[in-house]
């Protein structure tokens, strides 16, 4: 009879492809952990954006609608809650504006909106508004 060669792996080979695969898969598996917190940073950097752009058009539309000086000087700031609970936004009205930007014989305002969530700032918006 002829004698054929056997194929295939030996229990040792099979342990050391085990072995070897599970430490390979250890810094993989902490990217994934990595991810998902980058994923929350930037729906919470969107999210805070989003409220900045909403409080800057309402301002906008103060201005458009009641004029000019409907838009105080001052800071003040708001606690969010329902969905957007843990979110802080702060508007500041600076008169005169710090700094350039507004035109020759205009009146300007400088509006800073910021939104922080947990004690981090999480985006920040500034427009100029002129009373030409």
């Amino acid at each position: 009879m002829k004698r054929t060669a056997q194929q295939g792996f030996t229990l040792l080979e099979l342990v050391l492809v085990i072995v070897v695969v599970a430490l390979a898969s250890v810094p993989i598996l902490g990217q994934f952990s990595q991810a998902g917190q980058s994923l929350l940073l930037n729906e919470e950097i969107q999210t805070a954006g989003q409220l900045a752009q909403e409080r800057a058009e309402v301002l906008l539309a103060t201005r458009r609608e009641q004029g000019y000086a409907a838009i105080a000087a001052g800071t003040t700031s708001e606690i969010l809650t329902g969905n957007y609970a843990g979110y802080t936004r702060t508007v500041t009205v600076n008169e005169p504006p710090s700094g350039t930007g507004c035109a020759v014989g205009a009146t300007c305002k400088e509006v800073l909106v910021s939104v922080a969530r947990g004690g981090s700032q999480r985006a920040a918006l500034t427009l100029m508004l002129a009373d030409y």
